[in-house]
């Protein structure tokens, strides 16, 4: 199946976190508080695809009220934190939402992201993943998780949809 088929199918965009929204770094307090730091051009990347009725998702093997917070401001309608078997979430959802594997991408960085990426329709590895991951993708992004690898999948999705022209050119006026 080509790039463009799998991307007409999407329904639902999942992410891990750390390491896909994030930089994969973990900042600590002298409280012991950890800090997350996300890109604004994912967001709004995220923002994109949420307009043309695709859905968003993550599923992190952390729990963080920073991360909560920031989810809930992008709109992100399904949030699974704390989850480390990410295969048996994807299920939940799939039931949940009546979706098929392949109306399912996921954007991830690890070795406990291949399970859900062998099974969805349109897996993407970001550039700094290990090489093994990158195995079970169908496109790994030019740029580094928390560096606008979300946005760059976005834009790979709409233009391979079609929607990119349409969705910039209410910016450009």
């Amino acid at each position: 199946m080509s790039l463009r088929e799998r991307a007409l199918r999407l329904k639902l965009l999942l992410m891990d976190v750390d390491g896909v929204l994030t930089d994969g770094r973990l900042y600590y307090t002298e409280e012991g508080e950890r800090l997350k730091v996300f890109n604004v051009h994912d967001g709004l990347g995220i923002k994109l695809l949420q307009r043309i009725g695709i859905s968003t998702g993550v599923i992190s093997g952390r729990e963080s009220e920073a991360l909560r917070n920031r989810l809930l401001e992008l709109g992100i309608e399904e949030i699974y934190m704390g989850r480390f078997q990410k295969d048996g979430i994807l299920e939940e959802i799939l039931k949940k939402k009546d979706l098929t594997y392949e109306e399912v991408g996921f954007v991830g960085d690890d070795l406990v992201d291949i399970p859900v990426m062998r099974r969805v329709g349109f897996p993407v590895a970001v550039r700094n993943a290990p090489e093994l991951v990158k195995r079970f993708a169908v496109y790994t992004t030019l740029r580094k998780g928390g560096k606008g690898a979300v946005r760059e999948v976005v834009e790979l999705i709409l233009r391979l949809r079609g929607d990119y022209g349409e969705l910039v050119g209410k910016y450009l006026g």
